[in-house]
């Protein structure tokens, strides 16, 4: 039961606890807790019946007349701090108009703000704190690599870099946080390297598309990503674009016979200038686009295949018969573990596709050449073939053949 509303001259009064006059004397009443009324004898001060109010209160009303369950929150004035999951929403957005990631890297950045919802989404924006972030690291990737965990402070700074920018925090806390510390053996590689043997193997007993993929990027030093990209013949460089420029007529290169240019764009490193690469058709990749087509199917791809599946055009293709890069990845774990190679480790560290880009690198590291330019590493000294009108520079490569 609450108390009445009070006069102003009575607001100072306990809970309960009332005056009035009666037969024109000022006399006090009281409200117990089980509903009774009781009058204080004629002559009880003002004082005395304060006093008896508070101690019976404080007795058998103790927090009764206060409970925060009870209570009606008065809605924060700030329009700013609301949860951090509708900020989220704004973060999201605003990444996928600015930034223009592939779309692998802005599925693994989608993947962390859906995780940062499920562990903060219900707090207010500006009532987290650096111990909420060490707590969202420690639950998630804790037990992951230091190299993990860097990636995933990262992640942080980035999104209260926004969340700091729309206003809905006051500063990046997140910049507080330190990455792990790497040591030499921490950088070192834990995926086993692909031996010459093993390529061989894979590559012998390999569908038409994988042996494609293989031998261009043996040849190449290039990824899934752009291998899936390239097509047989294109008019001219462009940015986004994979393919072959033929010449009308073989040049030469260092005694090397040259075909065309394959111009590469590489995914991974797209907004960097070393990203834009273009490698000699050598005679080597001459034979491997030749033997793709034995297949004899049409399609403007070098790297394609039927599909046994009819489930329409891949998001990151644009025909029928063009391969995924998840496609070639696949496949080759799958002929690498049919050959029973690399089966006495766990599958997280036996070599991958990706491991041919490494196997390429070292072979022509062998044969003297710096792979660097040619796998789209940054590099001060490029060489200027071809500018478009968007001031786009495609960094020539030496005519080389990887052998092996």
């Amino acid at each position: 039961m609450a108390a009445k509303r009070r006069h102003s001259n009575r607001k100072d009064f306990p809970d309960f606890l009332y005056v009035e006059k009666r037969a024109g004397k000022v006399r006090y009443r009281f409200t117990c807790v089980d509903g009774t009324k009781k009058m204080f004898p004629v002559g009880t001060t003002e004082y005395q019946a304060i006093q008896a109010a508070i101690a019976y209160n404080a007795k058998h009303r103790a927090m009764e007349s206060f409970s925060l369950e009870s209570q009606k929150f008065i809605k924060p004035t700030d329009k700013f701090n609301k949860p951090l999951s509708e900020w989220i929403a704004v973060v999201k957005n605003r990444v996928s108009d600015e930034e223009n990631l592939s779309p692998d890297t802005y599925s693994v950045f989608l993947n962390d703000c859906d995780r940062l919802i499920e562990r903060l989404g219900h707090k207010l924006s500006k009532q987290i704190k650096l111990t909420d972030l060490n707590d969202w690291l420690n639950h998630y990737f804790g037990s992951k690599s230091k190299n993990v965990y860097n990636r995933k402070v990262s992640f942080l700074k980035k999104v209260f870099a926004y969340l700091a920018d729309e206003s809905a925090v006051n500063t990046n806390i997140a910049e507080q946080k330190k990455p792990r510390r790497l040591n030499p053996e921490d950088k070192a590689k834990d995926r086993l390297d692909l031996t010459i043997d093993d390529f061989k193997a894979i590559h012998q007993k390999a569908p038409l598309f994988l042996r494609t993929a293989m031998e261009i990027a043996l040849q190449s030093t290039h990824a899934v990503k752009e291998l899936h990209r390239i097509k047989y013949s294109i008019k001219k460089p462009a940015p986004g674009k994979c393919g072959i420029l033929w010449f009308e007529v073989p040049t030469h290169q260092n005694g090397v016979t040259v075909y065309g240019t394959l111009y590469i764009h590489r995914q991974k490193v797209k907004n960097s200038k070393a990203s834009y690469v273009a490698i000699p058709v050598t005679q080597a990749i001459k034979d491997t686009v030749e033997r793709s087509r034995k297949d004899k199917l049409i399609c403007p791809y070098v790297v394609h295949r039927r599909n046994k599946l009819t489930n329409g055009i891949a998001k990151e293709c644009d025909h029928q018969f063009q391969c995924t890069s998840k496609i070639i990845s696949r496949t080759f774990s799958k002929v690498r573990d049919e050959l029973n190679l690399y089966s006495d480790l766990p599958k997280s560290l036996r070599p991958t596709f990706h491991e041919i880009r490494r196997l390429a690198a070292q072979k022509l590291q062998e044969m003297g050449e710096n792979p660097q330019q040619r796998m789209a590493h940054s590099r001060p000294e490029t060489t200027k073939i071809y500018t478009d009108s968007n001031n786009i520079e495609w960094h020539e490569i030496p005519a080389k053949e990887v052998e092996i």
